[in-house]
């Protein structure tokens, strides 16, 4: 059953490289793979449920993300039909330095809140910097986007940015 939902990823990742390809920094392929596991164990068990259709919605929306990343496209929809939820994206502009960064939310109902900040490297990479779960109202803490920066310097070092 995890390899249904592994395909559908490596399938959405195989289609990521026409735009904008993904690469993973920090946490993020740990949160990925928790997530499929998790996913993996609702379906050994025979009751697909709420983590099932996270990892749903994480891959679809993985997809929306490598073909624009930007908030503002309200076109992404059509990708998977109208009745597909679409990502939760926001340009973060408070608590941090760097101007290429974006807020990716996936509501996780009993989950958690998912956040994952992520960074357009020189405007055609999607860097996927770090994982966590909001558990308060209001705009991203410093404490939260730290590890995002710190990992986005790490990956400049071999790739300097070009803004």
């Amino acid at each position: 059953m995890l390899s249904l939902l592994y395909n559908k990823i490596k399938r959405n990742y195989d289609m990521l490289h026409s735009n904008y390809p993904i690469l993973y920094a920090g946490n993020t392929f740990n949160f990925e793979l928790y997530l499929l596991r998790q996913a993996e164990q609702e379906l050994r068990v025979g009751k697909p449920r709420v983590w099932t259709k996270i990892a749903d919605i994480y891959a679809k929306q993985l997809t929306i993300i490598s073909i624009n990343p930007y908030p503002e496209a309200e076109t992404t929809i059509t990708i998977f039909g109208s009745d597909e939820i679409p990502p939760s994206l926001k340009h973060i502009i408070y608590n941090t330095n760097y101007h290429n960064f974006y807020r990716w939310g996936i509501k996780g109902e009993r989950t958690g809140n998912h956040r994952i900040i992520y960074a357009i490297h020189n405007y055609h990479k999607v860097i996927l910097l770090h994982y966590f779960d909001k558990q308060y109202n209001g705009l991203i803490k410093q404490k939260n986007i730290l590890p995002a920066e710190e990992n986005y310097a790490i990956y400049c070092k071999n790739d300097p940015t070009l803004y």
